[in-house]
């Protein structure tokens, strides 16, 4: 087992809404950085959400995630991104981002992939589930979709609710592990629950930097 406190195993969420110099800080340990451009567009609508993709680069050396989240696997409902406006999105920040993040569901998912890989990029594909833990059936076949799709990462992120659902969480890990890189996320547990699937080979773990963005989501001030 890998030490499970690692930064470089951490994934900072940013919105838009952080300030730099206290951002570049922590920029230069962290092992990735996920730009949500859907939340900046939302906070930021006025913005050119391309010049803040530049800004963020510019200032560190981490792994760096452009996600435009697909309004149907977002906890709350916010502004809704028609597929062709999203499409254009990814293509925009490609060249300033190392992946792009994809839902394996969305219809723009394998032009994403395509684009990333016509780019020299990587694509994390990913399925969100908010409300409960899928079986583990269902879970190793999105998993198979996303290779399919040519995924370089494959994403799980869903509710633990149940006392089970970790560890079934657990069992796709290491069974589509040895296949594909694998993040997996157990939405809404507790800190210690979320560190776990670092252990069997989690790819790394999101953290906030300020604003939390999903159900149970440490700060990084918390994890560091």
């Amino acid at each position: 087992m890998k030490t499970l406190l690692d930064s470089k195993s951490i994934a900072v969420v940013l919105t838009g809404t952080e300030k730099t110099k206290s951002l570049s800080k922590i920029a230069r340990s962290i092992g990735w950085i996920e730009l949500r451009i859907d939340k900046f567009l939302e906070v930021r609508a006025q913005d050119d959400p391309l010049k803040w993709v530049k800004k963020i680069r510019s200032i560190t050396n981490s792994k760096v995630i452009g996600t435009i989240r697909w309004h149907k696997e977002r906890e709350k409902k916010g502004i809704v991104i028609p597929e062709n406006q999203r499409m254009q999105l990814y293509i925009n920040i490609l060249p300033f981002v190392d992946f792009v993040d994809v839902e394996i569901k969305s219809k723009i998912a394998f032009r994403v992939v395509n684009e990333a890989k016509r780019a020299g990029k990587k694509a994390i594909v990913s399925y969100h589930n908010f409300h409960r833990c899928p079986s583990e059936r269902i879970l190793i076949h999105l998993c198979k979709q996303a290779q399919k799709l040519g995924a370089d990462i494959v994403k799980i992120a869903v509710m633990a609710k149940e006392e089970n659902d970790l560890f079934t969480l657990i069992s796709v890990l290491i069974k589509q592990g040895k296949k594909i890189p694998m993040v997996v996320i157990p939405m809404g547990s507790n800190f210690l629950q979320r560190l776990v699937p670092l252990a069997f080979g989690s790819q790394f773990t999101y953290a906030a930097f300020d604003k939390k963005t999903a159900p149970g989501q440490p700060l990084v001030s918390e994890i560091m």
